[in-house]
Order: C-alpha cells, then structure tokens, then sequence
C-alpha cells in the first residue's frame, strides 16, 4: 500500500471514530436528558459536552453541542422557543472555553486524583454558574424585558440555578475520567 493510501485510510478511519462518537455521546446525553426530566437543573449533558471537548477538541465539542441541543431544544417536553434555543446552544460553550481551562492544567484526564478531582468540581460548579447567568440574563430579557428578572428567577422561588451548579460540581470528577477515558480509547484504536 503507498503512503497516501495509508493516509487516506488513516483519515477516513479517524473521521468514521469521530462519527461514530459524535453518535453515541449525542444518543447518551439525549437520552439521558429525557431520563432525568422529572429532576429540574440535573442533567448529564455538561460534563458530557464538557469531557468530550477535553479528549476531541473545540471543534468536537461545538458540533456534540448544537448536535444535542437542537434535537432536545426541538423536543423538549417543556416546550420549544427558537430564541432559548439559541441562547442555550451559544451558552453551552462555557463548557467547551472551561476544558480549555482544564487542559491548561493537565493533557491526560482519564484518571484523577482527590486535588484534581476537586479542582474538576470547582470547574463544573463556575462553568455552571457562567451558563445559568447567561443564560438566564437572556432569557429574561427576551421574555421579561429584563436582565435582572431572569437573574432572580434562577433561584426563586426554587433554587435551579443552585441545584444545576452542585449536580455539575458533582458529575463532572465522576463523569470526566469515565467519558475522556473511553473516548481515547475508541480514538486510538486502528481500524
């Protein structure tokens, strides 16, 4: 076999990895999504976004993000509204910016130790915290005609915004390793 035949097998077996990621972590986090619709704010879809843009990249993470939100933003059972949905994909970045915070301070996350693993439930807990403010800031504007409405709304009369940023704190050290780990694995392995 000549060089660029490798090559070309080599990138098209990259490209079919990545595909095939793309599908299962979309499948895994819609699905998880409709599972916990019943908890308010307790989701598996940031540490999801947040781990695979770790192990594949910006890029990856952009494409997972409006993959994911775009089929549960549509068929969200509580309702769809086009400007949230926006608003939600585009804040969905924070995760994504946050990994590259994470890489920074370490190439290999697939295992942790108890510092690390704080320091992932730090990053999930701020990550969280910059969503809900975007995201809540917006929506109240769009909705309320104000910014500071859909701030205070975040945690009253019930505390979402609060139950989002500790479910994150807490998923993101269990769930990083688990997802970055199994990700590198299908991502080195030679068709």
């Amino acid at each position: 076999m000549d060089k660029i035949s490798k090559q070309n097998g080599n990138m098209s077996g990259a490209l079919a990895r990545s595909i095939a990621l793309l599908s299962v972590l979309s499948a895994l986090t819609i699905s998880s999504n409709y599972i916990l619709v019943g908890v308010p704010n307790v989701k598996l879809m940031d540490a999801i976004v947040f781990s695979s843009s770790l192990a594949m990249g910006a890029r990856f993470g952009v494409i997972l993000t409006v993959i994911i939100w775009t089929v549960y933003g549509t068929l969200n059972p509580w309702g769809f509204s086009l400007p949230t949905l926006i608003v939600c994909i585009l804040s969905e970045m924070v995760y994504i910016l946050f990994s590259k915070i994470a890489l920074s301070f370490k190439n290999e996350w697939s295992r942790i130790n108890f510092y690390e693993s704080l320091f992932l439930a730090a990053l999930g807990f701020f990550s969280t915290f910059v969503y809900d403010i975007i995201t809540n800031g917006f929506v109240g504007y769009l909705f309320y005609g104000s910014v500071i409405m859909g701030l205070i709304t975040m945690n009253f009369p019930l505390p979402m915004g609060l139950m989002h940023e500790i479910s994150n704190a807490f998923f993101f050290p269990l769930a990083t390793p688990l997802i970055y780990g199994a990700i590198l694995k299908v991502r080195e392995r030679k068709i």
